[in-house]
């Protein structure tokens, strides 16, 4: 499934850094990683906004090694390591100020081990950045899978119980909750073609003035969601 993935999935390098993450980010340089990165296109922004440099820990963590190459060659000083995102060995315990993981909690196998992986990496009173998959019951995408509709077929859950998910990720104190939010996901029209010409251009994810303006033109995925949560590890009494 990883293979597909990599050859069919494309991650475009983000203009600027959500809303959410930028918010709660606190100043840098951080020990940092990015669980799941895929072509690690959160990394310029990061660097651009002072958030990590070469003076602190970064790491580049996705399941797949040939995802990381990009990385590589961009940013040498950020070290890469091909694992699960659940089961991160080369990190230490408690060591990082800040995590981010973009799409990654619905593929993980057990999504308990994911969330215990992220608290055990994180210092007391770290960060996390987490974002996955919600839609509604009435949710439509022309993806099927088990005769229901699913935005990725990759996918091992999509969220639909908001109340759960909060419980999920609170329970037995593993974190608190700064801020939770829910983002309508839109389908940039051109990303089909888009996809096509980075893989056969790879200079063309970088150009972030040039895809600001082609995938511009969006229509709204009915009924499916971003869910963006802000997480903290609570420090010891």
């Amino acid at each position: 499934m990883g293979e597909k993935y990599t050859e069919t999935a494309v991650h475009f390098e983000a203009t600027r850094l959500p809303r959410l993450l930028e918010r709660f980010l606190p100043p840098g340089p951080l020990a940092l990683a990015d669980l799941g990165c895929g072509d690690g296109p959160l990394f310029d922004a990061l660097v651009r906004g002072g958030y990590i440099s070469a003076g602190q820990p970064v790491y580049a963590v996705d399941l797949e090694a040939a995802r990381l190459a990009p990385v590589m060659a961009r940013f040498p000083w950020i070290e890469t390591v091909a694992a699960s995102a659940d089961c991160v060995a080369p990190i230490r315990d408690g060591t990082l100020d800040f995590v981010c993981s973009t799409m990654v909690m619905e593929h993980v196998p057990d999504e308990h081990a994911y969330l215990e992986e992220i608290r055990r990496i994180l210092k007391p009173a770290g960060r996390a950045y987490v974002t996955t998959v919600f839609k509604e019951p009435w949710a439509w995408y022309f993806r099927k899978q088990n005769g229901e509709t699913v935005l990725d077929t990759s996918h091992l859950r999509e969220y639909t119980d908001l109340d759960a998910f909060v419980r999920l990720v609170t329970e037995t104190g593993r974190f608190r909750v700064l801020e939770l939010e829910r983002r309508l996901l839109w389908f940039p029209l051109l990303d089909p073609v888009l996809f096509r010409l980075a893989r056969l251009y790879p200079e063309l994810r970088t150009r972030r003035t040039l895809l600001r303006g082609l995938r511009a033109a969006k229509i709204p995925i009915p009924g499916y969601y971003s869910l963006d949560v802000v997480l903290k590890r609570p420090v010891p009494e």
